[in-house]
């Protein structure tokens, strides 16, 4: 199973570190907004408990908001009181959505708050994706804002 390369890591833990009572929306005009969310815990994986964490870019069509796209991640975070060492930190993506292309993949299965099976190349091919945007999600200026 994939996990983001260390630059994404770090995106992701700085955004991470940003969350207040689990939720996070960064407003950076030009560009659509950026909202991160606690949507679980506890899930039991080979590398520790996760926490479940959604990733979003959206704008809003007829009174809907279409993710574009939205990823999801399993968080397994042993950084402590030091929320800077992101060696301690695993990210893996599990989940992707297109709202306004009809694609919605998930490549983990989780059972009874258990990690117990994943389709790898989708999940490979999520992992590849999450690694650029990470970094597009910096180079846009969302960690200034």
């Amino acid at each position: 199973m994939e996990s983001l390369n260390r630059k994404a890591t770090i995106v992701f833990g700085e955004l991470l570190n940003r969350l207040n009572e689990g939720y996070l929306k960064i407003l950076n005009e030009p560009f659509m907004p950026l909202t991160m969310e606690n949507i679980g815990w506890d899930i039991e994986t080979p590398w520790g408990n996760a926490c479940q964490f959604s990733l979003c870019h959206y704008y809003e069509q007829n009174f809907d908001l279409m993710q574009d796209p939205e990823m999801c991640f399993l968080v397994i975070d042993n950084r402590g009181d030091f929320k800077a060492d992101f060696d301690k930190l695993k990210v893996i993506p599990y989940m992707f959505q297109q709202a306004n292309l009809g694609i919605y993949q998930d490549s983990i299965i989780i059972e009874d708050s258990k990690l117990t099976k994943f389709l790898r190349r989708q999940q490979k091919d999520q992992t590849e994706f999450a690694n650029m945007w990470l970094v597009n999600i910096r180079e846009q200026g969302f960690l200034n804002v």
